[in-house]
Protein backbone atom coordinates (compact mmCIF):
# COMPACT_ATOMS: atom_id res chain seq x y z
CA UNK A 1 0.00 0.00 0.00
CA UNK A 2 1.47 3.28 -1.22
CA UNK A 3 1.89 6.26 1.70
CA UNK A 4 -0.85 7.86 0.39
CA UNK A 5 -3.23 5.45 0.52
CA UNK A 6 -2.16 5.10 4.54
CA UNK A 7 -2.07 9.01 5.19
CA UNK A 8 1.09 10.43 4.29
CA UNK A 9 0.27 12.79 1.43
CA UNK A 10 1.71 15.96 1.51
CA UNK A 11 -0.06 18.79 2.03
CA UNK A 12 -0.07 21.81 -0.77
CA UNK A 13 1.91 23.72 0.92
CA UNK A 14 4.98 21.41 1.35
CA UNK A 15 4.36 20.24 -1.97
CA UNK A 16 4.45 23.78 -3.39
CA UNK A 17 7.60 24.71 -1.19
CA UNK A 18 9.52 21.39 -2.14
CA UNK A 19 9.48 22.66 -5.45
CA UNK A 20 9.82 26.63 -4.92
CA UNK A 21 12.72 27.05 -2.80
CA UNK A 22 15.48 24.74 -4.53
CA UNK A 23 14.92 27.34 -7.30
CA UNK A 24 14.81 30.44 -4.56
CA UNK A 25 17.77 28.66 -3.29
CA UNK A 26 19.90 29.12 -6.17
CA UNK A 27 19.09 32.94 -6.39
CA UNK A 28 19.61 33.85 -2.36
CA UNK A 29 22.70 31.36 -2.17
CA UNK A 30 25.27 33.67 -4.34
CA UNK A 31 23.93 37.17 -2.51
CA UNK A 32 24.90 35.20 0.80
CA UNK A 33 21.45 33.89 1.77
CA UNK A 34 19.73 30.64 2.23
CA UNK A 35 16.73 29.24 1.30
CA UNK A 36 16.77 25.62 1.96
CA UNK A 37 19.60 23.92 4.61
CA UNK A 38 20.36 20.83 5.84
CA UNK A 39 19.42 19.91 9.69
CA UNK A 40 21.71 19.03 12.38
CA UNK A 41 21.97 16.11 13.67
CA UNK A 42 21.01 17.80 17.33
CA UNK A 43 18.10 18.73 16.62
CA UNK A 44 16.97 15.61 16.33
CA UNK A 45 13.66 14.91 18.29
CA UNK A 46 12.80 11.06 18.06
CA UNK A 47 10.63 9.11 15.51
CA UNK A 48 6.75 9.27 15.69
CA UNK A 49 4.90 5.83 15.29
CA UNK A 50 2.34 7.77 13.03
CA UNK A 51 0.82 8.77 9.97
CA UNK A 52 1.81 11.91 8.55
CA UNK A 53 -1.76 13.00 8.27
CA UNK A 54 -2.09 11.49 12.30
CA UNK A 55 0.85 13.37 13.13
CA UNK A 56 -0.10 16.72 11.68
CA UNK A 57 -3.85 16.62 13.59
CA UNK A 58 -1.61 15.78 16.74
CA UNK A 59 0.63 19.22 15.97
CA UNK A 60 -2.58 20.98 15.34
CA UNK A 61 -4.10 19.97 18.62
CA UNK A 62 -1.26 20.50 20.56
CA UNK A 63 -1.24 24.34 19.17
CA UNK A 64 0.87 24.13 16.47
CA UNK A 65 0.38 25.77 13.07
CA UNK A 66 2.05 25.17 9.37
CA UNK A 67 5.48 27.37 9.00
CA UNK A 68 5.03 28.73 5.47
CA UNK A 69 8.05 30.92 5.64
CA UNK A 70 10.73 28.63 6.94
CA UNK A 71 14.12 27.44 4.82
CA UNK A 72 12.79 23.80 3.33
CA UNK A 73 14.90 21.45 4.90
CA UNK A 74 16.99 18.56 3.89
CA UNK A 75 18.01 15.18 5.93
CA UNK A 76 21.28 14.34 6.09
CA UNK A 77 20.40 11.26 3.91
CA UNK A 78 18.96 13.55 1.74
CA UNK A 79 15.16 13.29 2.33
CA UNK A 80 13.48 16.92 1.84
CA UNK A 81 11.12 17.91 4.62
CA UNK A 82 7.56 16.71 5.07
CA UNK A 83 6.55 19.83 6.85
CA UNK A 84 7.35 22.84 9.02
CA UNK A 85 5.45 23.82 12.00
CA UNK A 86 5.85 26.35 14.70
CA UNK A 87 4.38 26.80 18.39
CA UNK A 88 4.04 30.25 19.47
CA UNK A 89 2.90 31.32 23.12
CA UNK A 90 0.56 34.31 21.19
CA UNK A 91 0.86 35.54 17.63
CA UNK A 92 3.75 37.89 18.31
CA UNK A 93 5.22 35.89 20.87
CA UNK A 94 9.37 36.91 20.42
CA UNK A 95 9.94 33.03 20.24
CA UNK A 96 8.66 30.45 18.86
CA UNK A 97 9.41 26.43 18.86
CA UNK A 98 10.09 25.06 15.27
CA UNK A 99 9.40 21.79 14.56
CA UNK A 100 10.07 19.32 11.08
CA UNK A 101 9.18 16.69 9.76
CA UNK A 102 10.57 13.90 7.56
CA UNK A 103 9.46 10.71 6.63
CA UNK A 104 11.52 7.62 7.88
CA UNK A 105 8.93 4.89 6.57
CA UNK A 106 5.28 5.03 5.85
CA UNK A 107 3.95 4.63 9.45
CA UNK A 108 6.88 6.72 11.13
CA UNK A 109 7.99 10.46 11.30
CA UNK A 110 11.45 11.61 11.86
CA UNK A 111 11.10 14.76 13.82
CA UNK A 112 13.21 17.29 14.94
CA UNK A 113 12.91 20.82 16.49
CA UNK A 114 14.75 24.04 18.22
CA UNK A 115 13.57 27.11 19.47
CA UNK A 116 14.51 30.13 17.98
CA UNK A 117 13.21 34.08 17.02
CA UNK A 118 10.08 34.32 16.07
CA UNK A 119 10.04 35.55 12.37
CA UNK A 120 7.21 37.54 12.97
CA UNK A 121 8.71 40.34 15.56
CA UNK A 122 12.71 39.41 15.00
CA UNK A 123 13.23 38.96 11.28
CA UNK A 124 16.49 39.47 11.11
CA UNK A 125 17.89 37.53 14.32
CA UNK A 126 14.91 34.86 13.16
CA UNK A 127 17.09 35.09 9.48
CA UNK A 128 20.60 34.98 11.25
CA UNK A 129 19.15 32.16 13.49
CA UNK A 130 20.45 34.54 16.27
CA UNK A 131 19.88 32.84 19.42
CA UNK A 132 19.17 29.69 18.38
CA UNK A 133 18.35 26.61 21.27
CA UNK A 134 18.22 23.22 19.99
CA UNK A 135 18.74 21.70 23.15
CA UNK A 136 15.74 23.36 24.49
CA UNK A 137 13.44 23.11 21.42
CA UNK A 138 14.34 19.02 21.44
CA UNK A 139 13.18 19.07 25.07
CA UNK A 140 10.46 21.13 24.89
CA UNK A 141 9.15 18.56 21.99
CA UNK A 142 9.73 15.92 23.80
CA UNK A 143 7.63 16.84 26.68
CA UNK A 144 5.00 18.25 24.48
CA UNK A 145 4.68 14.37 23.27
CA UNK A 146 5.07 13.30 26.58
CA UNK A 147 1.87 14.74 28.15
CA UNK A 148 0.20 14.27 24.55
CA UNK A 149 0.77 10.22 24.87
CA UNK A 150 2.49 10.46 21.76
CA UNK A 151 4.97 7.55 21.55
CA UNK A 152 8.38 7.99 20.15
CA UNK A 153 11.60 6.31 19.62
CA UNK A 154 15.07 7.53 19.34
CA UNK A 155 16.98 6.09 16.70
CA UNK A 156 20.83 6.09 17.23
CA UNK A 157 21.46 6.77 13.29
CA UNK A 158 19.74 10.33 13.19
Amino acid sequence: MSGESRGNHLDRLTEFRRRACPVLHTVAEPLGGYVECTMHPTEYVGTVERTLERFRSDLRTMGFHREPIAALKRHTDGRKSAGSWVFRRSPLAAGQLHVTLFHDDLEYIDTYAHWEHSWIRHPIKHYRATGWDTTGGVATMRSLLDRHEITYRLVDSR
